[in-house]
């Protein structure tokens, strides 16, 4: 039977001299792969820092934990996040001991409405509310430049939660480069796949070096690596000796390998190329389900907006959401929930999913199915006829 992933990893020549390279060098801690991957990727993004770690969420959690200390926030202080989300927006939050508060989503785009902020931000704004989390989902940006406005006018930080979107741009700028910190991951079926990893761009260079401490268990920024204690002079040279275990704050092992940076490096030189291709398979699957909209909302692309389709979300409406889910499995299409957060066992109490409408209805509605770039039409097709075979057959029920 024909098996249609979420996600792929396709390995290249590439990436396997790459790999080979770090092997021939026998050098696998931080070194020459990790901060080109650091220098091209935050180039890429408008941003003139980048740091590396073990997954996005662990970017998130240095994020939120570096401007905390810089800026002395305190326990308990709150983080406006979306009530669509992957469950590691939220974590990080709690891991930090601070307070998430949500903010429902638009139904078209499944992200932070910039409209529920205005209307709401009585209730939402407190003298507690130290930033804002946007998430990026499923491939397409946020609308950054209502969501900047607001942050602005409340003297917020802005984090962007960006492990599902990157390489593309909101209003002529980049995805990652609007607030003050943006969190990126490579982990297996995202855009840039390495198994592993995570990486964090911002243009402060204070906050990416207390991220960097934190990713290395808060030692002292004089020595991160092996490199940084060779070619010295006898007394730069003591200095770092001295220092070198000295730890600042109270930080983690979140540290990468040079294997996934070399294969997140060897990924750099295609990465439009993929983009182009998930939107070209987005725009041939969304024309062949387009006969079945009074069933399915399809996805949208934001005005002046680029998505880089990490995957391709859909609401079945009614009562068809899992019986449909179940129906494409059976025929050997992967599906997965919308990123379900409101009614988590592990956040019982912490907010009254009655609250949240749109999210609700995404819990509810909502499930993706892969569009990556190694689909080909005729996957496509698979997919479109399969939906369509079971709206023949169950829809009118």
């Amino acid at each position: 039977m024909r098996h249609i992933g979420v996600g792929t990893f396709h390995v290249t020549d590439e990436m396997r001299a790459c790999v080979n390279q770090v092997l021939d060098d026998e050098r696998i801690s931080y070194g020459y792969f990790s901060r080109e991957l650091e220098h091209h990727f935050s180039k890429i993004h408008e941003c003139k820092y980048g740091v590396l770690s073990n997954s996005g969420t662990s970017s998130l959690q240095v994020a939120l934990q570096a401007l905390k200390e810089l800026r002395g926030w305190q326990d308990g202080d709150e983080v406006l996040i979306p009530s669509v989300t992957f469950v590691a927006t939220a974590n990080i939050v709690l891991h930090n001991r601070m307070k998430p508060v949500l903010v429902d989503v638009e139904l078209n785009y499944y992200e932070l409405d910039p409209h529920k902020l205005q209307m709401y931000y009585g209730s939402l704004i407190t003298p507690h509310t130290r930033a804002i989390i946007p998430v990026h989902a499923f491939g397409q940006p946020c609308d950054m430049t209502k969501i900047m406005v607001f942050a602005k006018a409340h003297n917020l930080a802005v984090i962007e939660d960006s492990c599902e979107c990157m390489f593309v741009k909101h209003a002529n700028k980049m995805v990652g480069s609007f607030g003050d910190v943006a969190c990126f991951s490579t982990y297996v079926a995202h855009l840039l796949t390495t198994g592993v990893g995570g990486i964090a761009t911002t243009n402060d260079p204070v906050l990416a070096a207390k991220m960097r401490s934190l990713v290395n268990h808060g030692r002292d920024g004089i020595y991160m690596s092996i490199d940084d204690d060779k070619e010295l002079g006898k007394e730069a040279l003591n200095e770092v000796i001295s220092r070198r275990f000295n730890f600042t704050s109270i930080g983690h092992s979140f540290r990468i390998t040079e294997l996934e940076a070399a294969l997140g490096l060897a990924q750099l030189n295609d990465y439009q190329d993929m983009i182009d291709r998930r939107n070209i398979n987005a725009f041939i699957l969304t024309k062949k389900l387009e006969c079945l909209s009074i069933y399915l909302n399809l996805p949208r692309v934001r005005f002046d907006t680029q998505h880089s389709w990490m995957m391709y979300p859909i609401l079945a409406y009614g009562n068809h959401k899992r019986p449909l889910c179940e129906y494409l499995e059976e025929n050997g299409i992967e599906t997965r929930d919308m990123l379900p957060l409101i009614n988590q066992p592990c956040y019982k109490g912490l907010w009254n999913p009655d609250d949240y409408r749109a999210a609700q209805e995404v819990d509810r509605c909502g499930f993706y199915v892969g569009i990556h770039q190694d689909l080909k039409e005729d996957d496509l097709t698979y997919i479109a006829d399969t939906i369509g075979a079971y709206y023949d057959k169950f829809g009118s029920e």
